[in-house]
């Protein structure tokens, strides 16, 4: 069964997990988070930089699928997590994450 568009449930405004990539404008920190959301078709909810406390949107964003074991829920060895890929159970800072602030909590 096909289950295009954008992920939309029930017409409540829920979408998709996707995975997302983040750089602060203000001190040029970096991070990912498996815990990006459509706020709308053309705009992500936003996470704080945690050193700067500024409201960054994502840079790029993908599918939640890890791209060296191709699944949804991870299945790398301890190893093939050293080296770089997307990690769909990175810890979710809730703290930081507009989407949980407005209490449309990500997990």
């Amino acid at each position: 069964m096909f289950r295009g568009g954008r992920g939309r449930r029930g017409g409540r405004g829920e979408s998709k997990r996707k995975y997302g990539f983040f750089r602060c404008t203000k001190c040029n920190a970096n991070w990912e988070s498996s815990h990006v959301y459509e706020k709308s078709p053309s705009e992500y909810y936003e996470q704080e930089c945690k050193k700067c406390r500024i409201s960054v949107s994502p840079y790029k964003v993908e599918s939640i699928v890890c791209k060296m074991c191709g699944q949804e829920d991870c299945i790398c060895t301890e190893e093939d997590r050293q080296k770089r890929h997307t990690d769909p159970n990175k810890p979710h800072r809730s703290d930081l994450c507009e989407r949980c602030k407005k209490g449309l909590k990500c997990i």
